[in-house]
């Protein structure tokens, strides 16, 4: 694979702002062979007033198909033509030298998708730690991922990767059959079930630092069990779903669940907690105020 073609599938819903910015940062990537497909599930027309100002850009209107990416992701394969398909959010702002860096992966011919760096925090902040990043799969369906925005120069291999930032060899994707569209709502797990397919089929499965997205998302900043209950329902059916699919029925797969479950509880307990505490220790504080301000107006007149 000498010079290959990259399609790059952007998916996006109602943040016409995002895209904006989004598109512009892809376009400005030097590697010349290209081509950048956005899949909009938009409510209304401002994506797609936006995307029609960028006439080098393929776009696709998705019309009552929220909160499927899985069906947006597919979508975009179908109208791809590149050897490499890389998925990207429009909340993903890809960094200088992330098409050159993905492109220069898939040179061995072992890996079947490419991911990297997923940077969270401003600079200089995010280049405070090091390291390589955690991203597993056990054998009883558990999913692990830490430390995908640690700074590091050394690629490695891992089970998954974040769909904000994933490539794949068009080949591999046509050979697992695309995206599973049973992740709903939330979708959550989408991503790594394909992942786990990809690998089983004998894939490598490689994170490479310098494949880098800045990537902020409004939901990172909610506390897991701050989330709606909506929300808590998609990701425990996803999870298990997932589970159940790859590992099966068994008393493995069973623990591995209820250890899950038991550490999401854990930390809605701890919420719970912390939030009654913290009202507790407002109202007491509050209480103390008003008896500092009477002290110091009491001191305050005898002065005078």
């Amino acid at each position: 694979m000498s010079d290959p073609v990259v399609s790059i599938i952007i998916i996006t819903c109602n943040r016409p702002f995002l895209l904006r910015h989004c598109i512009d940062r892809v376009l400005q990537q030097s590697y010349p062979y290209k081509e950048i497909i956005v899949v909009d599930s938009s409510t209304d027309d401002a994506s797609e007033r936006l995307v029609a100002c960028y006439p080098q850009v393929l776009a696709v209107r998705l019309c009552g198909q929220r909160n499927n990416m899985p069906a947006a992701r597919n979508r975009g394969i179908a109208l791809a033509s590149g050897e490499i398909i890389a998925f990207i959010d429009d909340d993903s702002m890809v960094q200088p030298g992330w098409l050159e860096a993905l492109v220069d992966v898939y040179r061995d011919e072992s890996v079947g998708a490419a991911g990297g760096r997923i940077i969270t925090m401003p600079y200089p902040y995010c280049d405070q730690l090091t390291g390589l990043p955690s991203l597993t799969v056990s054998s009883s369906g558990r999913v692990f991922a830490q430390g995908t925005g640690l700074l590091s120069a050394m690629q490695c291999d891992v089970d998954h990767l974040i769909g904000c930032n994933m490539s794949f060899r068009r080949s591999v994707l046509e050979q697992m059959g695309g995206f599973d569209v049973n992740y709903t709502l939330t979708n959550l797990r989408e991503e790594t079930d394909l992942c786990v397919r990809v690998k089983k089929a004998g894939w490598r499965i490689i994170f490479h630092p310098a494949i880098a997205v800045i990537h902020f998302s409004a939901r990172s900043l909610q506390p897991y069990f701050l989330e709606r209950p909506s929300i808590q329902f998609s990701n425990g059916r996803n999870c298990t779903y997932f589970a159940i699919k790859h590992f099966g029925l068994n008393a493995h797969t069973v623990t591995g669940q209820l250890i899950d479950t038991a550490r999401c509880c854990g930390r809605a307990a701890y919420f719970a907690s912390l939030f009654s505490i913290g009202a507790a220790a407002q109202i007491t504080g509050r209480i103390v105020g008003v008896v500092e301000g009477i002290r110091w107006l009491m001191n305050s007149q005898q002065r005078l």
